[in-house]
């Protein structure tokens, strides 16, 4: 099959993580398989850059409706180049499959020209095609209305000022007479695009969750992986991963730090992914930045760790709670988004969003159980192989590929 993916870059966040490890699942499957990105930031086989994408002042230069859609509120979609993303590769897709369609590269006005030449696949890992600009709405449902008076549009992808009643009427349009098989990795997104404007288009919904690569994400020898990483055998030691750490909107550091600083006892926490290295003192626990990681160092954090922690404001379905699933370590985690669909009892502990007692609590709870964690941890590592493998993950997406729509 020759299936041509979209998405904002071939390195980033989770969502493009989901992308390149589909892309290089479908080349190994031998599938001719494409990846066009707006950002290309590796060497990787079969990426194409569509090209065009960048800061709306530097495009402004040649085209100053950019600056006058900014003054208005309107999303950005003056990306001419997106309009030959089919030309892109040496043959014509049979099928295109589209992930983050935001992020300065893309005209979603195409979507209409690409459901005439091939059959469009739409995996969410997000709101932002349904929503007046954000990519997470939070409390607001201004989604379900029209939008206008946005209490978020500070929120990325920000508006200068609230054009979203134009911008979600424009998306309402641009989806008229358009057919979507529309793929989310949790149920509870689904739940939103069914109610959504994206609604009519969407003529095949599937919900196929995440996976991760079992042969990186893996229990293993916990004595070993903290010699590597020089954290002492006897130091509880707490695990967050987020992209862009503390600076990320949709994660909850100012709740995490709130937890450690009510934690009684010693204790070193890890941030992975933060923008900014260091070290700080909070109350008695250690925090230590170490900027984003290699999936392999991923790991070994996660298997060095007593409980991954996972706070958070927003989330879809995150791949830092996989991943510590994976390496059987017990998880603890805001009950928003999808994230109930992944932690089970057996498996973590979920709490309210932004109540740093109660985190530190479910954390506390758990470094003073080993048994319970032991446990804990062992039954991740089986959920994860029975539900979030990488290769359920891609038998799914090929298994939706060859499926035709029904109508």
């Amino acid at each position: 099959m020759n299936v041509l993916q979209i998405s904002t870059a071939d390195r980033g966040g989770g969502a493009e993580a989901v992308a390149l490890s589909l892309h290089r699942a479908l080349r190994a499957r031998g599938h001719d398989a494409w990846l066009a990105v707006g950002y290309r930031r590796t060497s990787e086989e079969g990426v194409l850059e569509i090209g065009g994408a960048g800061s709306r002042r530097r495009r402004a230069l040649t085209d100053p409706g950019v600056l006058i859609d900014a003054a208005r509120g309107r999303e950005d979609f003056r990306f001419p180049a997106s309009r030959r993303v089919l030309e892109l590769p040496p043959r014509p897709p049979e099928l295109v499959h589209m992930h983050n369609l935001h992020g300065g590269y893309f005209d979603l006005r195409v979507l209409p020209r690409l459901a005439e030449r091939a059959p469009l696949v739409a995996t969410l890992h997000d709101a932002w095609l349904f929503t007046g600009h954000c990519a997470h709405p939070f409390d607001s449902d201004g989604w379900l209305r029209g939008c206008g008076n946005c209490p978020h549009l500070d929120t990325y992808p920000a508006l200068l000022r609230d054009g979203t009643a134009f911008n979600l009427a424009r998306k309402r349009s641009i989806y008229a007479g358009v057919e979507l098989t529309v793929v989310t990795p949790s149920r509870w997104l689904m739940d939103m695009v069914e109610r959504s404007v994206l609604a009519p288009a969407a003529v095949r919904r599937v919900v196929i969750p995440n996976g991760v690569d079992l042969g990186v994400f893996s229990p293993g020898d916990r004595a070993q992986a903290r010699k590597e990483l020089g954290v002492p055998g006897d130091v509880p030691l707490v695990v967050f991963s987020a992209q862009g750490g503390r600076e990320n909107e949709f994660k909850d550091f100012p709740t995490l730090e709130g937890a450690l600083g009510r934690l009684d006892a010693p204790v070193q926490a890890v941030a992975l992914g933060d923008t900014v290295p260091g070290e700080e003192q909070v109350g008695q626990a250690t925090v230590r930045a170490v900027g984003t990681v290699p999936p392999d160092d991923v790991a070994g954090w996660l298997r060095a760790a007593d409980v991954y922690v996972h706070p958070s404001r927003a989330d879809t379905f995150p791949s830092g709670v996989l991943e510590a699933l994976a390496c059987g370590t017990p998880v603890v985690a805001s009950r928003v988004g999808g994230i109930p669909e992944q932690v089970r009892d057996e498996t973590g502990v979920l709490v309210e969003p932004a109540d740093p007692a109660a985190l530190a609590a479910a954390i506390e709870s758990l470094l003073g159980d080993r048994a319970l964690r032991e446990r804990m941890g062992a039954a991740g590592t089986a959920d994860a192989r029975e539900r979030f493998s990488l290769e359920r993950q891609i038998d799914a997406y090929v298994e939706l590929y060859s499926s035709p729509a029904e109508h």
